[in-house]
């Protein structure tokens, strides 16, 4: 599915596509910034962090403005427990066996060692506000805030994202019947609970409202003219985070820079073609203890941007826009090469809920938005391709404003 649906979006932007022409000859009108939600995912411990938001804006915003963002994404990762051993001794014995293989040679009686454990199950939905304010011509402020809540996703209220159309797609499309075993433990269920090596718990139950931090960003858009003749632009920002929830009462700092080239068509359609690359401090400041979601001081992040832009008339117009997205893993990869898992070996993927967080996460997003004058709409879906499966699956709608 995740193969279709990107040859899919990617094919619909050709089709609309048109060859591209020297713009001295062009008639071509300029409107408006094309409209880009925040994207970032439902990771149940990444909710709880100051995420870096890479920005493929070409220029600063003329205008206040507002958005407000709402996704949804399926979490669906069993029970999985972890020792982490202390010795270096045992460190050394465990690493010389596959990390599937190690739990048969654990000795758990004998072996001083440290735990960690975690399971997410249920639809996390993410909110974000943000307030977009211009500084002068190439500076601008956003502030965005942002709040998470759980709760079991059953249709309407949740379709694409729901766990009866997942394992309706995986049993009737691809992935054979219940691949991740869904279905074995039970649908439409919520279960959220995390504890760190030291102790700490995080728990949330159905209905769960969380006010999850606030991030405010500088942006700066320099104009660089022989650049800017060739159709390229850059920005660069620096995003201070604050963290409000009691798991992780702290201030992140993060830093991301974006070169885009803009290719210009007929019929004042347009291309553009970006990449952009990020780096998270996290707790920089520490306001309490919290839980450990996270033991890589430094989060990097990289993604690349394709859009297709179609002007309809003066003030409307149309984006399908695809990115992909990287990330470097929330724990450190070396702990992996002794760590021990322990679960429920019902499927293969049993291990997820802990494997994932040592290794590096990767997805796509596929986005359409609307713009008409100073309101705009998009709706977006989300999917890894190399599976994490934290989110499954993510879809999310966002509305825009400018005064």
């Amino acid at each position: 599915m995740r193969f279709l649906l990107f040859v899919f979006f990617i094919g619909v932007s050709y089709c609309f596509a048109q060859s591209v022409k020297d713009t001295n000859h062009i008639n071509y009108i300029e409107t408006h910034e094309q409209f880009i939600p925040c994207l970032q995912s439902t990771h149940p411990l990444g909710v709880f962090i100051s995420r870096v938001q890479h920005n493929f804006q070409k220029e600063a915003a003329k205008k206040i403005s507002f958005s407000f963002n709402v996704s949804s994404g399926n979490v669906w990762l069993p029970y999985v427990k972890a020792y982490k051993p202390v010795n270096e001794s045992d460190k050394d014995v465990l690493s010389s066996y596959v990390w599937h293989e190690r739990e048969t040679y654990f000795d758990e009686l004998n072996t001083p060692a440290r735990t960690i454990e975690f399971i997410a199950d249920g639809v996390i939905r993410l909110y974000q506000l943000e307030l977009n304010i211009p500084l002068s011509a190439n500076q601008e402020l956003k502030i965005n805030s942002r709040a998470i809540s759980l709760d079991p996703g059953k249709p309407p209220f949740s379709l694409l994202t729901s766990d009866q159309f997942i394992e309706w797609f995986h049993s009737n499309i691809a992935g054979g019947e219940d691949p991740f075993g869904r279905k074995v433990h039970g649908l439409n269920r919520t279960d959220f609970f995390y504890k760190d090596e030291n102790g700490k718990t995080l728990k949330i139950k159905n209905g769960d409202l969380v006010l999850t931090g606030i991030d405010i960003s500088y942006y700066y858009y320099p104009r660089f003219n022989v650049l800017q003749k060739k159709g390229f632009y850059t920005n660069f920002g620096i995003q201070l985070g604050a963290n409000l929830s009691p798991a992780n009462p702290s201030m992140d700092i993060g830093i991301n820079s974006s070169l885009m080239k803009q290719f210009k068509l007929r019929k004042k359609n347009d291309i553009h073609i970006g990449l952009s690359a990020g780096a998270l401090l996290q707790k920089v400041l520490k306001t309490g203890e919290g839980v450990l979601l996270s033991n890589n001081n430094f989060i990097f992040t990289a993604e690349l941007f394709l859009s297709y832009r179609k002007q309809i008339g003066t003030k409307s117009s149309i984006s399908i826009t695809t990115t992909y997205f990287l990330q470097s893993p929330y724990n450190k990869r070396k702990d992996f090469e002794y760590i021990v898992l322990t679960g429920d070996r019902i499927r293969p993927h049993w291990h997820y809920a802990l494997s994932h967080l040592y290794r590096m996460l990767t997805c796509h997003n596929f986005i359409i938005s609307y713009s008409r004058g100073a309101y705009s709409i998009a709706v977006y879906l989300r999917e890894d391709l190399y599976v994490d499966n934290a989110p499954d699956s993510q879809t999310g709608i966002a509305f825009h404003i400018a005064f």
